[in-house]
């Protein structure tokens, strides 16, 4: 007995799902409109004629104008959705298409160090300047740190920040140098704005970043004093630094700007293409820069400047045998 009555709640409760809801209500709309439409291709009977036919002539009537007037709420509310469909289907044709946000991965790996020394830093949408024609610009950046995770981690925090800043500078320039002097004045500087280049004016915001960077820097401890005056030991100070490497994304162009032996690689068809070049003490031309300021290099697994850092620029170490220039890229 308790088969049968389960059995019969199940078949219930099929008959009563929303799919078969659905479906009878279909229906019974389609019915409706059947109906109205025959009746408006017969020929209008007189009152008389239709109560002699008819008894339940008033009932039938009543349901006949309830049924009109659904028809008339449905066909009104699908041309409100037709126009607002349309508008809004204008509004997204006439509007520009939302720009994507980069897929990305990172990983860190600390390997055989005692405590991890390498930064990363993603901003996706940092900023829309006037240099990249007010669409978004995204930030990918690597800092190796060594003799200490301070520098990597302050230029994590603050270097997309410089960026930023600088991007907006270049705009607010060419603003504020336009709007002051006479004609003659802007013309000479839309010429030398023609002059300079697109390519150019990446460069000086890379490298204006990138020395802001390196000034903060050399002003803040391990400790987290700003300064010089600290508690730190004076032979840990100097041996603290980052390299950097920068990437800047937009729709039509990527700037990767480097300082020090961090790498940045573009992968296409399966090939490796080198975006950056290593800051080495034993590159010619580091070499030279290094003994013309004084310094030497010296070979203990592989090219060390004084036999202690591995590469010849880096931000924050106030070796100044050390230099903190960068090496710029500008692919189309």
């Amino acid at each position: 007995m308790t088969e049968v009555v389960c059995q019969r709640m199940l078949k219930h409760e099929d008959e009563d799902s929303p799919e078969k809801c659905r479906d009878r209500r279909r229906r019974r709309i389609e019915m409706r409109r059947l109906a109205a439409i025959s009746a408006a291709s017969s020929p209008p009977l007189t009152p008389s004629q239709t109560r002699k036919e008819n008894p339940n002539w008033a009932d039938c009537s009543a349901e006949s104008k309830r049924i009109r007037t659904a028809e008339n709420s449905d066909l009104q509310a699908t041309a409100a959705s037709s126009s607002s469909a349309s508008s809004s289907g204008d509004y997204r044709e006439s509007s520009s298409e939302p720009e994507r946000k980069p897929v990305f991965g990172t990983m860190s790996v600390a390997g055989r160090s005692r405590e991890m020394e390498d930064a990363i830093a993603v901003r996706t949408r940092l900023c829309r300047p006037e240099i990249s024609g007010r669409r978004s610009v995204h930030f990918f950046a690597v800092f190796d740190g060594h003799g200490g995770p301070h520098v990597a981690a302050l230029c994590r925090e603050r270097m997309h920040v410089f960026v930023e800043e600088e991007l907006k500078r270049v705009g607010l320039r060419r603003e504020s140098e336009s709007g002051s002097g006479n004609s003659s004045s802007k013309e000479e500087h839309d010429e030398e704005e023609e002059e300079e280049g697109l390519e150019e004016r990446w460069r000086r915001v890379m490298r204006k970043s990138f020395e802001r960077m390196d000034a903060v820097a050399l002003n803040t401890c391990a400790c987290g004093c700003v300064g010089y005056k600290c508690g730190c030991h004076l032979v840990e100070v100097p041996l603290g630094g980052s390299t950097a490497v920068v990437a800047l994304l937009t729709p039509d162009h990527i700037v990767v700007a480097n300082c020090g032996d961090s790498r940045a690689v573009l992968c296409r068809g399966g090939v490796a293409i080198p975006l950056s070049q290593d800051h080495k003490p034993d590159r010619s031309d580091e070499l030279a820069r290094i003994e013309a300021a004084g310094g030497r290099v010296i070979f203990v697994n592989g090219a060390r400047v004084a036999g202690i850092l591995a590469m010849s620029r880096a931000i924050g170490c106030s070796n100044k045998h050390i230099g903190t220039a960068i090496l710029f890229f500008f692919l189309w």
